[in-house]
């Protein structure tokens, strides 16, 4: 695993402090005479480091000139009404099992950023002296360039400095970060937090259950509850087929019964921000099931660190037909009103979803495990 020691934020933003980055960019010639080692200490990455040649008058004004066009992209997003119907049509991801498709306009924002990641990645290896490879540690990189940029591009309206910004931030997250494994989390497997349906919701995509009650804050760290988080979302995604229109999960918080122990605002904090910086336009909807009444103040304190496009991804809901409008009631499970089995939920470590067939057919695999 790649480890680069860079500051970075997970704050509202995502800033990846990757400044030093540009300036090396900008400061070199060919990609064969740059020198330049990286910064001395991971938590002075803006800082220039000693190793470095000096630019140039002509370079560091060109650099500079460079770095405004940035900002004046990413503050007012090219995209046209007038795209909709104007130049060629570009080949985008699968929406509701559909292909949907990019307007001008949007596809020259997703090969922008994507020129501008992959710029940012060879500068990253460069500083390491070629020694790291980071598709490595974020294979859909490499491995589906354009649906990832779509996804940040989409999650940020299409700002591109800040889709830019969230998506570099991303990368250095998952290139200091460990593989998370079951030997990591046990203290929340054990209790177990988090669970997926077998059937799918209404756009064809999993739905990953959490059931809050099971959290307890004096027992389990921050740094856990995020490893989880990791761990479960990166399962639900490898359920997905995006030819099948599987793109994005829901994601179902029990909050039904929910004791003291169990109210953590740190905790919900990280949850909302993970999936709103780290995994946009991975979730189409985020229930919230049965909240308690003192519930609105934890939500009082974190709603303010969430973005507009986020928050229009929150649902409440405290009967069957309100959550039946996301998921069939003939789906869900007894606990919540519907018709299937509380069996029907399979624990996120099961085995089961390890040996799913590609087409989401885990679902016979499961029943022969009950």
């Amino acid at each position: 695993m790649a480890s680069i020691a860079m500051s970075t934020t997970t704050e509202e933003g995502g800033a990846s402090g990757l400044s030093w980055t540009r300036r090396l960019f900008s400061c070199s010639g060919s990609k064969t005479s740059r020198q330049a080692s990286s910064p001395s200490s991971g938590r002075q990455a803006t800082t220039e480091s000693p190793a470095e040649a000096p630019c140039s008058p002509e370079t560091t004004s060109s650099s500079v000139t460079e770095s405004a066009e940035l900002e004046s992209w990413g503050t007012s997003s090219p995209k046209s009404p007038l795209d909709v119907n104007f130049g060629r049509r570009c080949k985008g991801t699968y929406e509701h099992g559909k292909e949907r498709s990019l307007s001008r306009s949007e596809d020259d924002d997703v090969q922008w950023l994507k020129a501008e990641s992959n710029k940012t990645l060879a500068m990253l290896e460069l500083a390491a002296h070629g020694t790291i490879d980071l598709t490595l540690d974020v294979p859909e990189i490499r491995d589906e360039p354009e649906f990832t940029c779509e996804r940040f591009l989409r999650g940020f309206q299409y700002n591109r400095a800040k889709s830019l910004k969230n998506l570099e931030g991303y990368v250095m997250w998952r290139s200091n970060t460990s593989k998370v494994e079951e030997a990591d989390i046990k203290e929340s497997l054990r209790a177990r937090k988090v669970f997926l349906l077998q059937d799918r919701d209404r756009r064809g995509g999993p739905v990953c259950v959490i059931l809050a009650r099971n959290h307890d804050r004096f027992r389990t760290t921050v740094e856990e509850t995020v490893k989880l988080l990791t761990y479960s979302l990166d399962r639900t995604i490898g359920t997905m087929d995006p030819s099948l229109g599987a793109t994005q999960a829901t994601v179902l918080l029990d909050l039904d019964g929910l004791g003291w122990r169990s109210l953590d605002v740190e905790a919900l904090k990280h949850i909302m921000l993970f999936f709103q910086n780290y995994f946009p336009e991975r979730v189409s909807t985020a229930v919230f099931w049965k909240a308690p009444r003192v519930f609105g103040t934890i939500w009082a304190l974190v709603r303010p660190f969430l973005s507009e496009a986020t928050r229009s991804k929150i649902l409440f809901a405290s009967t069957t037909q309100e959550l039946g409008t996301i998921v069939e009631e003939a789906n869900l499970p007894g606990m919540f009103g519907g018709a299937a089995g509380n069996n029907t939920m399979v624990a996120i470590d099961s085995s089961a979803i390890d040996e799913k067939d590609l087409l989401g057919g885990w679902r016979s695999v499961v029943a022969g495990e009950e």
